[in-house]
């Protein structure tokens, strides 16, 4: 398996392969397509099937695979979600893809991977997607950690014309931590309205000011809404640039307010609006459909066990905060 800076910094990579992309992070699986499309430019037409929406069915996915037109005949299809065929619909389509058909194939399983530590690498958790990997050529595209930033800021930067220094790479990692979206679209925008080092920082400085608060609201309301990928992304970003005890105090603030008023049947209790204002008030009462009692008391428990580690010993912040995801959102136990 290939991480994703690897494989987009070969400047030697023809992007013409079959390939499977594994992890979390859906900005990498859009901006790795779309490399795939702007270099490669003779496919013929884009064809997105979906594993998890039962109106793309497995017949449909595999007669395009193996259409042959001879004015059309070099389409890219794109599958989303392999991770959710059982094992026999697995071996058909993988068997169609091991064929000899002229289409370039991505597959997609935007799932969070495990972590070997004896390796020191991630690996792929679904059996079915394993089988997949046999085939197809694997490109990690998890969310990384924050060593890594500055090689993406660079690499970003190089997409955009634009010259940035260590000191831009690093004051963009403070405000934003590893939240891509955030920081392409930050560069984006100053790489058309500016144009030298100094205005670049300006331009940050200035995105700094709203994006805390900004990040906050777009958190609490993925929390209401049990949205777990923006919930990742945006708590994730906020972790590295707070730390994980302002993140925790934050999260549970707004998941105690849930199972309050879930244990209220339905009522926002006047103390607990004090400290939850706006429009995320009105959010509270229909996020208690989203989460079962059980759920809401595992999490509180989660959240308590995660402070006292905090208090009593040294941690790892990225595997406590991977425990909150899988606990509290997906509720792994």
């Amino acid at each position: 398996m290939i991480k994703a800076l690897q494989f987009i910094s070969n400047e030697k990579q023809s992007f013409d392969e079959n390939y499977l992309l594994v992890g979390d992070n859906d900005f990498l699986y859009l901006f790795i397509k779309n490399q795939i499309i702007e270099k490669s430019q003779d496919k013929d037409e884009i064809l997105v099937f979906d594993c998890a929406d039962k109106s793309d069915t497995l017949d449909q996915i595999i007669g395009s695979l193996g259409s042959q037109d001879l004015f059309s005949n070099n389409n890219l299809i794109i599958i989303k979600n392999i991770n959710k065929l059982n094992k026999k619909n697995s071996e058909v389509l993988i068997k169609s893809i091991d064929s000899d058909n002229p289409h370039q194939i991505l597959c997609i399983d935007n799932n969070f991977l495990s972590y070997d530590y004896k390796s020191k690498s991630n690996t792929i958790k679904s059996a079915s997607t394993k089988e997949f990997s046999k085939k197809l050529n694997v490109i990690d595209i998890s969310t990384p950690f924050e060593s890594e930033m500055k090689q993406w800021i660079q690499l970003f930067a190089n997409e955009l014309n634009m010259k940035v220094s260590n000191s831009y790479s690093q004051k963009i990692i403070e405000i934003f931590g590893n939240n891509f979206s955030e920081i392409f679209n930050e560069m984006s925008k100053s790489s058309l309205t500016s144009s030298s080092e100094e205005d670049f920082i300006k331009s940050l400085e200035n995105s700094s000011y709203n994006h805390k608060d900004k990040q906050l609201w777009e958190l609490n309301y993925a929390i209401c809404d049990r949205k777990v990928d923006s919930i990742f992304e945006n708590g994730l970003s906020i972790m590295k640039q707070y730390g994980l005890s302002y993140l925790i105090n934050s999260m549970f603030s707004v998941i105690e307010a849930i199972f309050l008023t879930k244990k209220n049947n339905g009522t926002l209790l006047d103390n607990q609006s004090r400290s939850i204002r706006g429009n995320l008030l009105k959010r509270i009462t229909p996020a208690t459909q989203k989460y079962s009692m059980e759920e809401l008391e595992h999490a509180i428990n989660i959240f308590a066990q995660i402070d006292i580690k905090l208090k009593t010993k040294k941690i790892i912040d990225e595997t406590e905060f991977a425990n909150i995801i899988n606990g509290v959102f997906r509720s792994e136990r």
